[in-house]
């Protein structure tokens, strides 16, 4: 039988004195493992709303919303290892909230992903290495919200009480696959990448769903709608998908297009419409009469690239093939090895490799690479 994670040993801190224990007992530690809890589902700007750490035995939450100087803490982490689960979320929040970057991170996640784990999530791990039952049923809780209910304190802290043997267990698995060196550059990639923070919208970000299939007159509703649920978004402080989803977006657009505007007005859900309607008629009279024309569009070709021409393209299945027969025989998803799109630019350019892969990555595709390369080559020497 499972157990239930029901840790209830924690400090909660909310208080600048209330840090002291903690930074105390980040001295006595190499491994910290953290999580954070975010407002991003219930808000239109996100926020760090919770921090749960583990420092030897002691769990502690601390409260970002409290007014304290987390100072401290990013000083007392700066030079630990943080065990985290699917850290490249939390990673960007940290970097946007106090620019703290980790000078090393273990991803449970990734680890999971390598070892060829048919369950990857924080909760099913548990489960199956562990054999602790950790309920999900906090996750999309608003963490914003004072005070913080004790059955959610206590999903927070059970997100990170477990991670330390989950971590050894998982990474001893990794050392007998000869592993722990890919697991390494991932999670450092990870960090590298995470000081972007999150993408910013620009000009374009009306162009969501299938924009680009739909009719110039269903287009430029689409971008007048978009725009106004952004506003209604900002205005009500919820996140634009809890305004209006895409599907209802897109299902308005086309409907201007088609002229059966009413019927799909009248049947929309009375909650989208109570209360919000008048703006929502004014998007849709702007978005018939707005010219498409007008409408903002990503160059084509910005890179100055061509698609791929027919020995590109059967470079590409070439390494596809590689990545697929590799990732087979090692019992991990092929996109661990090479996305989609790294494989494109792998097919314009072999000699790429070592700007798009990790050191791992290339070797396992090198042998196809070699051959694209010689080929690359002939031609040149040829002439």
């Amino acid at each position: 039988m499972s157990l239930t994670s029901k840790t209830t040993d924690y400090v909660f801190i909310d208080r600048q004195d209330g840090l002291k224990a903690l930074i105390r007992d980040l001295k006595k530690v190499d491994e910290v493992p953290i999580d954070t809890e975010a407002d991003n589902l219930h808000h239109y700007h996100t926020r760090v709303c919770l921090i749960q750490l583990r420092a030897g035995d002691n769990d502690y939450l601390v409260d970002p919303l409290s007014n304290l100087d987390l100072q401290p803490i990013w000083d007392g982490l700066r030079d630990k290892t943080l065990i985290m689960h699917g850290s490249d979320f939390d990673l960007r929040l940290l970097w946007e909230l106090a620019e703290f970057r980790p000078a090393f991170v273990f991803d449970t996640m990734l680890a999971a992903q390598l070892v060829g784990a048919q369950r990857i999530g924080l909760s099913s791990l548990l489960d199956d290495y562990l054999d602790v039952h950790h309920p999900k049923d906090s996750q999309k809780s608003d963490w914003s919200r004072r005070p913080l209910p004790d059955k959610m304190l206590h999903y927070a802290v059970g997100d990170v009480a477990h991670l330390p043997l989950l971590k050894k267990m998982i990474e001893d698995q990794l050392r007998e696959l000869g592993r722990l060196e890919w697991h390494r550059q991932k999670c450092d990639w990870q960090v590298e990448v995470a000081q972007t923070g999150f993408p910013r919208q620009d000009e374009y970000a009306w162009r969501i769903g299938p924009h680009n299939r739909l009719a110039p007159r269903a287009q430029a509703t689409l971008f007048e709608l978009w725009h106004w649920r952004e506003s209604e978004a900002r205005r009500m402080d919820r996140p634009p998908f809890k305004v209006m989803s895409n599907d209802y977006l897109i299902r308005l657009s086309n409907a201007v297009a088609d002229g059966t505007i009413q019927a799909v007005f009248d049947a929309l859900p009375k909650g989208l419409r109570r209360g919000r309607s008048k703006g929502l008629k004014e998007a849709l009279e702007r978005g018939a009469e707005r010219d498409p024309k007008s409408l903002p569009r990503r160059p084509r070709n910005r890179n100055g690239r061509q698609p791929l021409n027919a020995a590109e393209l059967q470079r590409q299945d070439g390494l596809k093939h590689c990545r697929d027969k590799a990732a087979e025989g090692l019992k991990i998803d092929p996109t661990l090895i090479a996305t989609r799109l790294q494989l494109a630019r792998l097919a314009r350019n072999p000699a790429d490799a070592s700007e798009v892969l990790l050191p791992w990555q290339v070797g396992i595709l090198e042998p196809s690479l070699e051959v694209f390369l010689r080929e690359s080559a002939a031609p040149e020497a040829a002439s």
